[in-house]
């Protein structure tokens, strides 16, 4: 929590010093090293892991084969906002309780195996909103859960004809 607090913002007051819990030890600097998530084509730290997802032109959420929330990315630029006060969260209870039927046949239909991607697209905003759902299986084929890509695709969709010079984007 003591970690996360800084995002989460405080109530009433911002402390001047840091709060740690009594007896705890807290180590902020582990080695990168120490955590490796290993793949089947090489491995990260976690580190980078999380410097890889986060720098992906798109918002994931994955929600598990129990219909929670369990991760989220946290990109420069979100599409929408998300607070780790839903990790855990059954994904139902993320939802306007209009679209909850729409969540509950995707999730259905992904653990039946009858779909495997569920896209939609909406303007939000002035905003080409694209988001697809995947329905994620391991290698037999077992339902592991669900990942929301969300893009803006405002921008993209103004392209045309080729860019092969170099080119920042500012």
């Amino acid at each position: 929590m003591r970690r996360q607090t800084n995002e989460i913002g405080y109530c009433l007051y911002d402390p001047n010093i840091a709060w740690a819990p009594a007896g705890v030890t807290l180590s902020e600097n582990r080695s990168a090293e120490a955590d490796p998530v290993r793949l089947p084509s090489g491995k990260f730290s976690s580190e980078e892991l999380l410097a890889v997802l986060n720098s992906l032109p798109v918002d994931l959420t994955f929600v598990d084969r129990n219909d929670k929330v369990k991760y989220f990315s946290q990109g420069k630029e979100r599409v929408f906002d998300r607070n780790r006060a839903i990790l855990g969260r059954d994904v139902r209870m993320c939802h306007p309780p209009s679209s909850v039927h729409v969540v509950d046949k995707i999730i259905s239909d992904f653990k039946s195996g009858a779909a495997d991607s569920a896209p939609f697209w909406i303007q939000m905003q002035n905003k080409f909103i694209h988001i697809e759902y995947f329905a994620l299986r391991n290698e037999t084929g077992e339902y592991l859960g669900t990942l929301e890509v969300s893009q803006d695709l405002t921008e993209k969709r103004k392209l045309t004809e080729e860019q092969r010079i170099l080119s920042y984007k500012k």
